[in-house]
């Protein structure tokens, strides 16, 4: 009996097949050849002791890395709903200024509208006082072409003017020469010659070639008549008109 107890179904550390062992002795595995001693099967179970410390070594630090991330992803969550809180205030204020905006931006464009028809309104007004402008520049032309004319008959008048004082005055000199030569004929001929010769004025018009008795006679302007003596007017060459005389 005792010699059976030292028989002992075991296991290959080496190749796991059931092989007989006997307590004490280093038998080899017939299997696989390799030793059944005692101490691969210690060291086989420190290595299962091992890798069950590992094992559970590893599960609490997936654990602890769980419950972190879960702590984090709360934290994330909660930090989620605080930026969702923020978004949604930012919102309702961005909301709110774009109503604000949307009605400033209707009175601008009511504003734009009235502005725009006083534009038109201006710009008509514009047109018409170009075409306005047009005819005034045509008659600043016409009055400019108008005034050098004036002026030109201006300076042509006072040409003529001139021309007529030096006439008058070479008539009064001649007038005063034909007294003088009345007089010294007067000294020497009868009475009757001097009544014919010193015979009273007669009128010259600004025309024609004869003096005359009245300073309208026929188509005389009186406003042009000049009054002289009729011996000065004979002297310059004029004849009595038939008319008046």
């Amino acid at each position: 009996m005792e010699e059976n107890e030292k028989y002992k179904m075991i296991k290959c550390p080496h190749c796991q097949k059931d092989v007989t062992h006997i307590e004490g002795t280093d038998y080899t595995c017939p299997y696989c050849g390799k030793s059944l001693s005692d101490e691969p099967e210690k060291e086989s179970r420190l290595q299962k002791a091992k890798r069950y410390v590992l094992r559970n070594k590893v599960l609490v630090a997936i654990t602890a890395c769980l419950v972190i991330f879960i702590l984090g992803m709360s934290d994330t969550v909660s930090s989620a709903v605080d930026e969702r809180d923020l978004m949604s205030a930012q919102l309702q204020e961005q909301t709110e200024q774009y109503e604000d905006l949307q009605s400033n931006y209707d009175d601008l464009s009511a504003k734009f509208d009235e502005l725009q028809s006083s534009y038109n309104d201006l710009e008509t007004e514009l047109t018409n006082y170009q075409d306005q402008q047009e005819t005034i520049d045509n008659l600043n032309a016409q009055l400019t072409d108008l005034q050098e004319k004036y002026d030109t008959l201006s300076a042509e008048n006072e040409e003529l003017k001139a021309e007529n004082e030096e006439l008058k005055s070479q008539v009064s000199s001649l007038q005063a020469k034909a007294s003088s030569t009345s007089s010294s004929s007067s000294n020497t001929s009868g009475s009757s010659s001097s009544n014919d010769s010193g015979g009273g004025m007669v009128w010259l018009s600004a025309t024609g070639s004869k003096y005359h008795s009245i300073p309208d006679c026929g188509n005389m302007n009186p406003n042009n008549a000049r009054q002289v003596s009729r011996s000065s007017a004979e002297a310059q060459g004029y004849d009595a008109c038939s008319k008046c005389w």
